[in-house]
């Protein structure tokens, strides 16, 4: 337990140094009341609305191996990386045209009909010790500790990775490790994933995602 609360405490420290001038999403009581009360039923029509399935899938479950499933996502989560695209924080160029066209409310009601959807459910394999344990000696946590066991999602924060695709699962890895993606808080992943190596990334998208889609 010693050992796990100095790893934690290394790891804020760590990204300390980019707290003072974290920019984009802050949270605050009002955001949480708006995301709780985003309403399911709106949501799916809001998709419907704006072809959120051309991508996605008609319930977050995606057709294609290089974009994210996002049923059963945490809705705290979704909501934060709409308005990350809204602002440009996150760079995509696809989605930040389609987040610019919503209204928070219209955000947080998408958030909500997706959290409600099914995620698809890898097959059981065996758990890199990453996941589980961690590694001491890098000052890393293992991931069930901030997305939950298994990868079903914690927090606000911390999206599910269960059940995501493979291709996406390693793209964001290694966009984290090398810099390329920037919204995660205080640098977290950011330092997280530039501890790992490219086998190790690749790893973890067996353990979490669903096999590839067949060609």
């Amino acid at each position: 337990m010693n050992t796990r609360i100095a790893m934690t405490l290394g790891l804020c420290l760590l990204a300390s140094g980019a707290m003072a001038d974290e920019p984009g999403f802050q949270w605050n009581y009002s955001t949480l009341r708006l995301i709780a009360s985003g309403d399911p039923a709106k949501g799916k029509a809001i998709a419907k609305k704006h072809k959120c399935a051309k991508c996605h899938g008609d319930t977050g479950i995606s057709e294609e191996d290089d974009t994210p499933s996002i049923a059963g996502q945490i809705r705290s989560y979704q909501f934060k990386q709409l308005m990350d695209y809204k602002t440009s924080t996150r760079d995509e160029k696809t989605m930040i045209k389609r987040a610019r066209k919503l209204s928070p409310e219209e955000m947080a009601d998408l958030s909500a009909f997706y959290a409600a959807q099914t995620p698809e459910q890898p097959p059981a394999r065996e758990a890199p010790k990453l996941a589980t344990e961690g590694d001491e000696s890098r000052l890393l946590l293992s991931c069930d500790v901030c997305h939950g066991k298994g990868g079903i999602g914690y927090g606000m924060e911390s999206p599910g990775l269960r059940g995501q695709k493979p291709e996406y699962f390693v793209d964001m890895m290694t966009a984290f490790k090398d810099g390329d993606r920037e919204n995660d808080a205080y640098g977290r992943m950011r330092f997280i994933a530039s501890q790992l190596t490219d086998d190790e990334i690749e790893a973890l998208a067996a353990y979490y995602s669903m096999p590839p889609l067949p060609e």
